[in-house]
């Protein structure tokens, strides 16, 4: 199935497959359309619970607690059903206390 893609996406595409140890580019790609295949027909429903910013703060520092290392505050609102603005501001919370840091890239 050709299919064309822009030089920029390409370029991106080449540094990904070295970058990420994939034996050729169509690898990379089956796998990459069969993930958001995949995404796309489970639908994936996340529930959120309507907490205050203190107890999302103490959802996060429980599960950090349980779970050393990097974590995104999106994936950690995710796994625990916080709304996003939530997450983030009782990240902030404890970024403010000292309890978390943030790791630059």
């Amino acid at each position: 199935m050709p299919v064309r893609i822009p030089a920029e996406l390409a370029a991106k595409l080449e540094m990904a497959v070295s970058k990420l140890h994939y034996a050729s580019r169509n690898e990379f790609v089956r796998e990459a359309i069969e993930q958001h295949v995949n995404d796309r027909l489970e639908g994936k429903m996340i529930e959120v619970r309507d907490v205050s910013t203190k107890e999302a703060a103490r959802m996060i520092d429980q599960h950090l607690s349980k779970n050393p290392g990097a974590h995104y505050v999106s994936e950690l609102a995710e796994e625990l059903g916080l709304e996003l603005d939530v997450a983030f501001k009782a990240a902030a919370t404890l970024r403010a206390k000292g309890m978390v840091k943030v790791r630059s890239r």
